[in-house]
């Protein structure tokens, strides 16, 4: 089956394997989940903004606006532990296929929508932060935004002219503005998960001895788009090794900062006992083990699945865009026969450089845009008196800068606040001492972010969603 438009595949995080999407449950009507605007108030109105707010004054001779300087920063894998445990530098999966096709049983089990809201519930920015940190230590720190997957491409879906609902809290902390996604609960599960697309990536990828365990891999890059000097987190799928191979210097320079730990470090991290002091807030702690070992950006990958009842391919549109923003060159559909085999023919590893390039370019409009946008809500944070903002868009066509609500939510503890602002080359705004009520977060959206998916009588296929493309939905389409 060729590789060119129809559905993905999911991902969630956590309890009781790592998180990947599925099916749910048949002929149920599902909503897009909204912002709870009763559970988490909106703040004084701002400014409001359109599309037509944000386009350049001459619009038919924007010229394409590209990523600029790519590179990784850090990475942290999640630890499937009773007590929070990021392993740093980590490493994601390994593509490691069946050498013989076999039926897969279908999904079940417990996913979280935010790996990051749900093990750090109060500030799941702090585990990125830490390792950025580390990685920097040698470093002045010279950023304007730090984004997640979810965020970010929540603007972008705006200004490409998509109407969804989504919602985060924004907040300057030295000369730095982080956008942090704003769920209505830390632990949101994904609700009637079925069908191959968690059971595909555990049958078909393996982590790498140092970090079993683990339930997901998140990446820092920095790059500039724009005149914006920007660091993204966002999940990783898995990576080739072969490819990994190919930038020695990448890993031994990392190596004089992360020495790999022993296997009785990590069975300590396993059991509960912290191999380096916790970060603790009122809502949890997360602790840092060093293991694993970084992969360069060229070997990486995202992965989706879907049945393949229906001969139809793999729609790209609501992808392409994403894997754009976290600049991964290589992507994976993975087709089954509607029980859960996946024919070897049927799976495709394309590279998709030039499918981003193309992206690029046909959507220079909306790629200034986007840096318009970021730099108003940049400018207007740190006018701010409290450096305390939040985004919000109700799904209308119309994004709504706002004041935080109350007392507003931190993005960082005060000891990751403190090294933030110490490295920064501007000051920051003060950070009051007192805690704050939940904030959460999102690597994607709290909002479903997809389309419908049509006929009443199918079912919502999770294997077409992914928490970045639509929250989990289980309305995409083939």
């Amino acid at each position: 089956m060729p590789f060119t438009s129809d559905t993905y595949r999911g991902r969630g995080g956590f309890a009781p394997r790592r998180g990947r999407g599925g099916w749910s449950q048949p002929f149920a009507k599902r909503q897009d989940p909204k912002p709870d605007l009763q559970k988490h108030p909106l703040g004084d109105l701002i400014l409001a903004l359109q599309r037509s707010d944000l386009k350049p004054l001459q619009a038919h001779q924007v010229s394409p606006l590209q990523i600029q300087s790519c590179k990784y920063v850090t990475s942290y894998n999640w630890l499937a532990n009773e007590i929070s445990t990021v392993t740093v530098p980590g490493q994601p999966p390994q593509w490691t296929p069946l050498k013989v096709s076999r039926r897969l049983k279908e999904d079940s089990g417990i996913y979280y929508r935010d790996p990051n809201a749900a093990r750090s519930p109060e500030y799941p920015m702090a585990p990125a932060v830490q390792a950025t940190l580390d990685a920097m230590e040698d470093k002045s720190i010279d950023f304007d935004l730090f984004a997640c997957g979810s965020t970010l491409g929540s603007l972008l879906r705006f200004t490409r002219g998509i109407d969804k609902a989504f919602r985060f809290h924004v907040q300057v902390v030295g000369g730095t503005v982080f956008l942090i996604r704003q769920g209505n609960d830390p632990k949101e599960l994904i609700e009637g998960v079925r069908g191959f697309g968690h059971s595909f990536p555990e049958a078909y990828t393996t982590w790498p001895k140092e970090v079993k365990g683990s339930e997901t891999h998140q990446r820092i890059v920095q790059y500039k788009l724009g005149d914006l000097q920007c660091l993204l987190r966002f999940e990783c799928d898995g990576f080739f090794d072969d490819l990994s191979e190919a930038n020695n210097l990448r890993r031994s320079v990392v190596k004089e900062t992360y020495v790999q730990q022993s296997e009785d470090a990590l069975v300590q991290a396993f059991s509960g006992t912290a191999v380096s002091n916790p970060h603790t807030n009122n809502t949890g702690a997360f602790s840092v083990v060093k293991a694993g070992k970084p992969v360069p950006q060229a070997s990486i990958f995202d992965l989706k699945t879907r049945s393949g009842r229906h001969k139809k391919d793999i729609n790209m549109d609501d992808i392409t865009p994403l894997l754009w923003l976290k600049q991964v060159p290589n992507f994976i559909v993975a087709y089954h026969d509607g029980a859960g085999l996946f024919p070897d023919q049927d799976i495709h590893i394309k590279d998709v450089q030039s499918l981003t390039a193309t992206f690029e370019k046909d959507n220079a409009e909306a790629i200034h845009s986007l840096v318009s946008l970021l730099q108003k809500i940049i400018d207007l944070t740190k006018e701010d008196d409290r450096g305390l903002l939040e985004v919000y868009c109700s799904g209308n066509g119309v994004l709504e800068i706002r004041k935080q609500f109350g007392q507003g939510v931190q993005a960082l503890p005060v000891d990751l606040h403190g090294r933030w602002v110490a490295k920064c080359d501007s000051g920051g705004m003060p950070l009051c001492d007192e805690d704050t009520d939940y904030g959460s977060y999102p690597d994607d959206s709290t909002s479903s972010l997809s389309g419908l998916s049509g006929d009443s009588d199918q079912e919502d296929d999770f294997t077409a969603c992914s928490e970045e493309v639509c929250g989990y939905c289980g309305r995409c389409t083939y």
